[in-house]
């Protein structure tokens, strides 16, 4: 029987058994695990908050015959801004899911633990528009994998001029001489271009005071999100309960 000790964010958790819960944790030194919480569903357990979601934690697990077990934690952060307001709760559902259907069991990755670190701190910490706050964690997270859209510059031929189209086949901006050489081209608004840069590049915290009319905000959710499913192949369902939040 090994012991793991390990810091690591909660992803979700589900109920398992009579009285136990068992949680999804991307640690930081063993990749993404399932590990149970024995008696989480009691109040009166020492789990009880062991595995809220996205908290962030040291854990002591240990290896069962059937499933990694949770022996000892310790709170690092509890993120009480995110459990008390339901739009933040819905960006943090958002993020979390995404690292956890991207990331297979046991696969590590120090970088994306940090980013996932970091983007829940600010989600928690920050006042920023939801639409805002996603497309730039988008943004960043595909670049993270490899897959930056290229925006200075024309995909096909590498001009810098009339950047007036976009294609997630291609991979970014495209001029308008070489739109019919991408079969998904579609129009890009220039203020939008502009936009999608800064998200891209700019810091959380210089995102809470961005003025951004509803139109370019509405257009580069769509146009980062379509970019996102094109490139990682998965469909998210809290983007959409995100959306009809929008809508409300």
């Amino acid at each position: 029987m090994g012991l793991l000790k390990t810091e690591a964010i909660v992803l979700k958790n589900n109920l398992i058994g009579e009285t136990d819960k068992i949680a999804t944790l991307f640690t930081k030194s063993y990749g993404k695990l399932q590990a149970v919480a024995k008696g989480a569903r009691r109040s009166k357990s020492r789990f009880v908050n062991a595995i809220r979601p996205f908290i962030v934690a040291n854990y002591v697990i240990f290896e069962g015959k059937n499933y990694y077990y949770i022996d000892q934690w310790e709170l690092i952060e509890a993120h009480r801004n995110i459990e008390k307001d339901l739009v933040k709760f819905s960006v943090a559902s958002y993020i979390a899911e995404t690292i956890n259907k991207i990331l297979e069991e046991n696969q590590k990755s120090e970088r994306l633990y940090l980013f996932l670190k970091h983007s829940l701190k600010a989600v928690d910490e920050l006042q920023i528009d939801p639409l805002i706050f996603i497309s730039s964690y988008n943004l960043k997270l595909v670049s993270l994998l490899g897959y930056m859209p290229q925006l200075d510059n024309c995909v096909v031929c590498g001009k810098g001029e009339n950047l007036k189209y976009f294609s997630n086949s291609c991979g970014g901006a495209v001029c308008i001489n070489c739109k019919n050489k991408c079969f998904d081209a579609k129009p890009l608004h220039g203020v939008t271009l502009k936009a999608i840069k800064y998200f891209l590049k700019g810091d959380y915290d210089k995102l809470q005071n961005i003025k951004v009319s509803g139109v370019i905000k509405e257009e580069v959710d769509k146009i980062i999100t379509a970019y996102v499913k094109e490139h990682l192949e998965i469909e998210f369902k809290s983007k959409d309960f995100i959306d009809n939040l929008q809508n409300m």
